[in-house]
């Protein structure tokens, strides 16, 4: 039985426009990632869904242009919630949220640094911190201690002949 509808303001293209969009083909799933990435882009940059589904909505919902628009937005935004809900898409997401996070990364320094400038101490601290001219916990650089046991057998081994050692702790040299 077709699922055309030739009754349908949308005549019988309709049916085929939902098929071609829902099928399998590379070409289809090749359209449907693509699209996926581009409201993934969006997610990533702060978009809300809302936003994104009334941008994308004719590449969301292509075979619906016969529907009210309240309800082809609303078939939009289930599509994203449903996208929202995959691994991967999320996975697309977070890439290109962290690209937009390192993006931004000048224009966050200079920020700290106007707060720092301004007097906020914690600014100031972490602008230094990440610079590399403060330790926040002091410094601490590992001492390096060697302890050489001369003559004390490993289990299984016999004792060594030792001699009366007369010395001092010497301190290690830094590199």
């Amino acid at each position: 039985m077709s699922r055309e509808r030739p009754n349908s303001p949308a005549g019988p293209a309709f049916g085929l426009a939902k098929r071609e969009f829902n099928a399998g083909t590379p070409e289809a799933l090749a359209r449907r990632k693509a699209i996926q990435e581009q409201a993934a882009y969006m997610y990533g940059i702060g978009m809300p869904r809302a936003r994104i589904a009334r941008i994308m909505l004719d590449l969301l919902v292509p075979h619906r242009t016969d529907r009210p628009m309240d309800q082809r937005l609303s078939q939009a935004r289930n599509k994203l919630k449903k996208w929202e809900m995959s691994q991967p898409f999320r996975d697309m997401v977070h890439r290109n949220a962290v690209v937009a996070l390192d993006m931004a990364g000048p224009a966050i320094l200079k920020g700290i640094g106007r707060k720092a400038k301004r007097g906020r101490v914690d600014a100031a601290r972490l602008a230094l911190e990440l610079t590399g001219r403060h330790n926040p916990k002091g410094d601490q650089t590992p001492t390096t201690v060697q302890v050489v046991f001369a003559g004390v057998p490993w289990p299984g081994q016999a004792a060594l002949p030792t001699a009366d050692v007369d010395g001092e702790a010497v301190e290690a040299e830094e590199e």
